[in-house]
């Protein structure tokens, strides 16, 4: 029996149905495999990134091709200013900040509220959305999602991604992905953060480890170039203009400054010098410019002193300051005696309340507009930390070829033409203290005090407080009590087992309290913070460390 016609047209369409039934899952679930290879690449390159920039650059190169998005934003947090400040990028250079306290408006006020409730939200129409209220707006993504960057308890940004093309919910699997990703960005900024408190703490202990060894040589030296000054000036009769009595005076000459190198490298080495006293900056800059002046006169460099002669009295370290303003003066001849001018300027002014010394010379050799120096980067970190350490900070300024150092210190109050030395510290080791403060003013100042004398300070967040302290070992815990904060009582247990010290510091001061506290290791101080009382706290923290060790 014949099939009729109609019947193969069927057949032929049913088959051809099969065939695009077929095409189309093939295309989906390839784009499905692309699609988690992307993602898996994404996931690794974030965690190999090293720094904030860097995962928003990948952010916006390759997640929007996973969730057929337009637009990637990453905010973070930033502590200081209470917002959100986004990283700009290639797509989106402009920066932008949404503050956490005021009412945010558009896009950002999704972002508020998504990092105030540490979940996804999801806005199917931006337009339409009370949240957002953007309005019709010509560019704005037509539908949005905003998933927080969570690392335990703590909130650290908002990841943004909108489409101008889709209106409605993103789908359940793109959230999932999306909140993934959030949390990898966030495990990964913690990374940074942990191995730049590591790298700190290395560069410390290598420069505790480079002074003691230059201590050890300048010790060894000090006694035979003292003997040759005392021969040389017993061998020499003043007056004499013979060949030989010369030489010896020259011979006593440079031993004598020979001595003074000794001596100065004894002062920036030895870690007991850590007393805050009055110095005075531009007799400080003045006398090191007089003992750089032989290698200055050998490199033909012409150098014009412009330092003020009234006093600028800063209350620091005197050692670390010499330290900061020695290595930019000995980077800036290095340049300067590669350059064709070979001039170096020096000068130092006061403005509200603050001096401000400038080390300024040409630098040829580099490229203007990379902002670069001589002087190496661990170096010139260094120096950034004991600017900041005390107050201050240190900028690198380039123009028309030249480069300029400007050590910006704030000047003391009350300070008078007399140095007048404080308190010294009843502390002679170098301790190595974890600082838990949300206030980070506060927490830059105690650094201040603490650091002035001496002792290596970390600041941690209280979540991440008991695994640093399993991590790196450390003399004493200061913990500042804020209203509203993270509440000492759920981390005492596990923190007391790890520290041997612990130090509380809190507007309010109960004597029963500290009485209780100190029967058991603990202490506690009262802001605003009183010097005998800190030196008597961290008196008691160094005999502590000391039976430990």
């Amino acid at each position: 029996m014949a099939m009729p016609p109609y019947f193969w047209l069927i057949l032929l369409l049913a088959a051809a149905l099969g065939v695009g039934i077929w095409w189309a899952r093939t295309q989906y679930l390839g784009a499905q495999r692309r699609s988690m290879r992307s993602f898996y690449a994404l996931s690794e390159q974030i965690f190999a990134a090293f720094s904030s920039a860097e995962i928003a650059a990948k952010l916006a190169e390759t997640l929007p091709s996973i969730l057929h998005a337009n637009t990637v934003r990453l905010y973070l947090w930033n502590r200081r200013t209470m917002s959100l400040e986004s990283v700009p990028t290639a797509a989106d250079p402009e920066p932008m900040a949404a503050s956490l306290e005021g009412p945010a408006k558009g896009l950002a006020s999704g972002a508020v509220r998504c990092f105030h409730n540490r979940a996804l939200i999801n806005i199917p129409d931006v337009r339409r959305n009370a949240l957002v209220n953007t309005g019709w707006k010509s560019g704005l993504p037509r539908s949005a999602m905003f998933a927080p960057l969570l690392a335990q308890r703590d909130a650290l940004g908002v990841i943004e991604v909108g489409s101008t093309r889709r209106l409605g919910y993103f789908t359940p699997e793109e959230q999932a992905t999306l909140q993934h990703l959030a949390n990898q960005v966030a495990a990964s900024m913690e990374l940074q953060q942990q191995q730049e408190m590591r790298e700190q703490l290395f560069r410390s202990e290598k420069l505790a480890a480079t002074g003691q060894l230059i201590s050890g040589v300048a010790h060894d030296l000090r006694a035979p170039l003292e003997r040759i000054q005392e021969l040389s000036a017993n061998l020499s009769a003043p007056g004499s203009n013979s060949q030989s009595e010369r030489g010896l005076r020259q011979l006593a000459a440079e031993a004598q400054r020979a001595s003074e190198i000794v001596a100065r490298l004894v002062s920036f080495a030895n870690p007991a010098e850590t007393a805050a006293r009055m110095v005075d900056v531009n007799a400080l800059a003045e006398g090191l410019m007089q003992f750089r002046e032989p290698e200055w006169k050998a490199l033909g460099l012409r150098v014009q002193n412009r330092l003020s002669p009234e006093p600028a009295f800063v209350l620091g370290v005197q050692g670390q300051i010499e330290e900061v303003f020695l290595n930019l003066l000995v980077s800036a001849e290095q340049s300067a005696s590669r350059s064709t001018a070979k001039t170096l300027e020096v000068t130092s002014s006061q403005i509200a309340g603050r001096v401000v010394v400038e080390i300024h010379y040409p630098d040829e050799a580099r490229e203007p507009a990379t902002g670069e120096s001589n002087l190496g980067g661990s170096d010139l970190d260094v120096c950034r930390a004991i600017t900041h350490n005390h107050g201050g900070e240190l900028r690198v300024r380039t123009q028309s070829g030249a480069l300029s150092f400007d050590v910006d210190l704030p000047l003391a109050r009350g300070s008078n033409p007399r140095p007048i030395r404080p308190m010294p510290s009843t502390s002679r080791n170098v301790l190595t203290l974890m600082l838990v403060d949300a206030d980070l003013g506060a927490q830059r100042q105690l650094m201040g005090l603490l650091s002035v004398r001496g002792h290596r300070v970390v600041p941690a967040r209280p979540d991440e407080a008991a695994d640093l302290a399993r991590r790196l070992r450390f003399d004493g815990l200061v913990w500042a009590l804020r209203p509203g904060g993270d509440k000492w009582s759920d981390f005492q247990d596990g923190l007391r087992e790890l520290i041997a010290t612990i130090i509380l510091v809190s507007d309010g001061y109960d004597p029963d309290l500290a009485a209780s506290l100190q029967e058991r290791g603990a202490y506690l101080l009262r802001r605003p913070l009183q010097e005998p009382d800190l030196e008597r706290v961290l008196g008691a923290v160094e005999a502590r460390a000391t039976a430990r060790g």
